[in-house]
């Protein structure tokens, strides 16, 4: 009785899929390309707050001392700060053009 009542799901979701090949390759260029972007974001994100986590580290060490050596340490924090906002901004501008070329490789398809 089982087999019965998953028997229409089955064909419900292979009806849903493109049947057309042009379509497929339009899907599979979106799902990659999502999926590339996806990381590259990801590991910038990851990167940016370990860069950001390593500021704050040193902000708080240079709290504990005073003289050159914690403005110094101000100086290395902000400078960290500064380059996690850029290494954001590189995985951001990285990942829209990923989204752009798979938006142009879907163009020409379709324009064939």
């Amino acid at each position: 009785m089982r087999r019965w009542t998953m028997a229409p799901a089955a064909l419900l979701l292979a009806s849903c899929g493109p049947t057309d090949p042009r379509e497929a390759r339009i899907d599979n260029i979106h799902d990659l390309a999502e999926a590339e972007a996806d990381a590259i974001e990801d590991a910038s994100g990851n990167e940016a707050g370990r860069i950001r986590a390593e500021a704050e580290a040193l902000e708080q060490q240079a709290a504990t001392i005073n003289g050159f050596e914690a403005a110094r340490l101000q100086a290395r924090a902000e400078g960290l700060r500064e380059e996690a906002q850029i290494v954001a901004r590189q995985g951001k501008a990285r990942a829209r053009a990923v989204r752009d070329k798979a938006r142009a490789d879907v163009s020409a398809i379709r324009a064939e």
